[in-house]
This record gives structure tokens, sequence and C-alpha cells, in this order.
């Protein structure tokens, strides 16, 4: 991609223009950016006992997956992991173009974490994420996750 940028000291009304052959991930990512409209998740801290009450802005750049358990979500970053008050549902609708994909009945994982795909037995694959965890994609969620790698491959190309 292409990036022109030009600084006008004097210019009245800040703009860009944005020319794109399809819509893709990346231009849907700065049109939501320059429309201050990228999602972000409000979350506290897991441990209860770092727990002081103030809730913490999530960038979903930042997170490798969501997981529900118990009735409650939990977003796991590189920091450490957060209680979130949404639905897995609702961050499935609100986070499927930054890269998030369901993969079981009770994870979304951010496949940009993802740093290997690997079978196993049992026609079971596990994403491997840089930080060095690992989530199972259950073979109900195997056809549409590998659905959503295409399209997204496609978009990005």
């Amino acid at each position: 991609m292409k990036l022109n940028l030009y600084e006008i000291k004097n210019v009245s009304e800040e703009h860009a223009d944005i020319y794109y052959a399809g819509m893709r991930p990346v231009i849907k990512q700065l049109i939501d950016t320059a429309k201050s409209e990228r999602p972000v998740l409000q979350g506290r801290p897991a441990d209860e006992d770092q727990d002081d009450g103030t809730e913490v802005i999530l960038d979903p750049a930042n997170i490798y997956y969501l997981d529900h358990i118990d009735r409650r979500l939990f977003a796991y970053t590189r920091d450490g992991v957060f209680r979130l008050m949404n639905t897995l549902s609702s961050c499935e609708e609100m986070l499927w173009n930054y890269g998030f994909v369901r993969v079981s009945k009770s994870n979304l994982i951010n496949i940009y974490k993802v740093r290997q795909l690997k079978p196993d037995v049992n026609m079971r694959v596990y994403a491997f994420f840089d930080n060095g965890e690992r989530i199972c994609v259950n073979r109900s969620y195997r056809k549409s996750f590998g659905e959503y790698l295409r399209k997204m491959r496609r978009m990005q190309g």
C-alpha cells in the first residue's frame, strides 16, 4: 500500500483521501481510526488482589484471545488477564474485522497474534501464540475458521 503524507501548516480542515480497489480489513481499520471508531474494550484485572476498581481500556491489537469461563469473559494480553463486561458474541461481532475469529464455544482468537497452526490427532488444530500459549481450534469450528483465514488472505493481498 502506498502512503503519501503532506504537512500543510495553514490548512483550514485536515482530511484524508483513501483510494482502494476493494474493502479489506486494513482499509476498514484506517477508516475506523480516522473516524475514531476503533473498538476498545473495557476491563478490570482478573486477579482480585490487583483489582482496585479502576477500569482499563484494552486495544484489541494487544489481545491474544478471549476466553469465556464460568459465565465471565477474560481477555489475555502480554500485560496480564483482564475481566471484560462484554459478551463473547458481542466481541465476536465487534472484532471480526480486526482479526478475531471464534474457534470454540468459549474462545475468540486474534489471528494476528498466532505464530503457528499445528494439526493434532482427532482432526484437531492448535493455534500457538507468540507468547507461548496455545488454543485448540474445535472441530466444529474448523471449517468456519478456515473460511475466515481464506477470506482474510484474499482481503490482505
